[in-house]
């Protein structure tokens, strides 16, 4: 077993990926601190239960994770779900690219998105720094359900059970935050108007 003086040197080297990821889920730094905190501090307590055989950032990650996860179930009454400017304005932008008839204007139809197998780190990582921007630009709550069911993998029915709201709703949100993470990355990420 790793003592704890080494231990808490390992994980400690883990706390700027850490808060990035709470800044980009809380969307507010000081709680976001406090969230790596509590994280870092259960670790650490829970030393005990770390299988070295595992990797630390992930379980560190996963700790963190469900502070977060934790930290909205006990928050839920604050989360609002009503439709905002941005969730209006990116339906009526998608619902734009179709005709009466219900198929794509031809300006407004998807552009392939193919990657090249061989692209470099940087370029990927590019990518994903755009796509975090995209995921900052949707309403909060779209951003924050996307990101749980699709990032976390929580199970729809949870998701539910979370922010109390029906399959349906959920549903919809999902279909917005596609939609809106869609049109961001084929302006800011594919080059297609």
């Amino acid at each position: 077993m790793i003592k704890t003086d080494e231990f808490s040197s390992k994980i400690a080297v883990l706390r700027p990926a850490m808060i990035k990821f709470a800044r980009m889920q809380l969307r507010d730094d000081s709680l976001s601190e406090d969230m790596v905190q509590e994280a870092l501090s259960v670790a650490v307590g829970k030393q005990g239960q770390y299988r070295e055989d595992a990797s630390l950032s992930t379980w560190v990650m996963s700790i963190l994770k469900n502070k977060i996860i934790d930290y909205y179930r006990s928050h839920r009454e604050l989360v609002s779900l009503d439709d905002s400017e941005q969730a209006i304005r990116i339906d009526s932008c998608y619902q734009a690219g179709f005709d009466e008839s219900g198929h794509w204007h031809e300006a407004s139809s998807p552009v392939e998105w193919q990657g090249n197998p061989t692209e470099d780190n940087l370029e990927r990582r590019e990518f994903f720094q755009t796509l975090q921007t995209c995921l900052g630009d949707l309403p909060e709550n779209t951003a924050r359900i996307f990101y749980l069911r699709e990032i976390m993998g929580m199970e729809v029915d949870e998701i539910c059970r979370d922010f109390d709201i029906t399959p349906n709703n959920c549903y919809a949100i999902l279909h917005r935050a596609r939609n809106g993470l869609r049109d961001c990355l084929q302006h800011n990420w594919f080059g297609a108007a």
